[in-house]
């Protein structure tokens, strides 16, 4: 394309840098402008698209969430088997047996005591030639209760050893027993009584080994042998019952209750006479009682219901008899009317081989 000179109007060549004419510098070329880039249609989008601020990704709470599920799945677990009734096994009456004892420690303090001395002196006196109580007190003087012997002179009696108490034993003596523990816990259930329906109750009688709770420092090999035998451990029964689903030990009133009911029960089970069977009277009851065998004392009756159950043995104070009568037809028998645990209960008992009464069963 041609250029003209802006001084003299002269035509010159497109490439030209001077005027022909009058030599003047022609000015240069402006560079064409570049041609605008199209955007492409994701650009287009883009730009279109409002401008909003960028939001942070959402992290939804899954591990709370997790967490919080198998809590409710746990105490759910939990409430369910705390309401399931109790199983009797070893695991769950000693459970209940040491939750009681440790709640009436004081109860069973004298359990762990010992009483084969006067442990309320201050001092005891002994004979040279007692060589049983000497050599006790030595295990004593070893386990730091008592001060050595000494020599004292005792008028008519001649010399004699006094062992003076120390303040180690003062502190172990419990109404002037010498206790090496705060009381007992169960170290094993050995047996245990086929539970028994009682009304909405289960009851078991269970025995159970048991040992020094909090045992004393002092409580050498020998003390212990003194107190529990070769065994080493005591051993003792106790009453438990289901109540609300759960075993716990009867308490005293419970006990006493159940204990009568129990014993009953037996009888009844058994086929012992109850009151209301009927039995010989009038005339020929009073000739039997007159003419025939002695019919079985107060004492023999008691003897006979401990024999078979032993459960009675804290009944003994409400225990009383109150007649007998001979039964013609079965000789040597007696139907005998007792009162115990506040009812009256009439049972039958007859003589044995060696001329003991017992309770007779069919």
């Amino acid at each position: 394309m041609s250029r003209f000179c802006t001084q003299c109007g002269t035509v010159n060549e497109a490439d030209a840098r001077f005027c022909d004419a009058c030599g003047k510098p022609l000015k240069p070329r402006a560079a064409a402008p570049a041609p605008e880039a199209k955007p492409s249609a994701s650009a287009a989008t883009e730009l279109d698209a409002p401008l909003t601020p960028a939001l942070p990704a959402r992290r939804l709470p899954w591990p709370w969430l997790g967490g919080g599920v198998a809590l409710l799945l746990l105490l759910a677990a939990a409430a369910w088997y705390w309401l399931q009734p109790q199983e009797p096994s070893r695991e769950v009456f000693m459970a209940a047996i040491n939750q009681h004892l440790a709640q009436h420690d004081a109860d069973y303090r004298r359990k762990v005591c010992l009483r084969n001395l006067p442990y309320g002196k201050q001092s005891l006196v002994t004979s040279p030639f007692d060589q049983a109580s000497n050599a006790w007190l030595g295990e004593l003087v070893k386990a730091g209760l008592y001060a050595a012997p000494q020599k004292i002179s005792n008028g008519f009696f001649g010399e004699q050893l006094e062992y003076q108490q120390t303040d180690l034993a003062r502190t172990a003596v419990v109404d002037g027993r010498l206790c090496v523990g705060s009381g007992i816990e169960a170290v094993a259930v050995t047996q245990w009584s086929p539970p028994q329906a009682m009304g909405e109750l289960l009851v078991s009688q269970v025995r159970y080994d048991f040992q020094p709770r909090q045992p004393v420092a002092w409580l050498t090999p020998a003390i212990r042998r003194e107190l529990f035998g070769e065994a080493g451990k005591g051993e003792a029964r106790i009453m438990l019952l289901r109540k609300d689903g759960r075993w716990q030990v009867a308490d005293d009133g419970e006990r006493q209750a159940l204990e009568v009911a129990v014993f009953m029960q037996a009888l009844a089970k058994e086929g012992i006479e109850r009151a209301g069977e009927q039995a010989s009277t009038g005339l020929k009851a009073w000739l039997g009682r007159l003419f025939g065998p002695a019919e079985p004392s107060a004492d023999d009756i008691w003897q006979a219901l401990l024999d078979y159950s032993p459960l009675l043995a804290s009944q003994q104070q409400g225990y009383a008899k109150q007649d007998c009568t001979a039964l013609a037809q079965q000789p040597d028998t007696f139907s005998c009317r007792i009162r115990v645990g506040g009812g009256s209960e009439r049972v039958l008992l007859s003589k044995n081989g060696d001329g003991v009464w017992q309770l007779r069963l069919p």
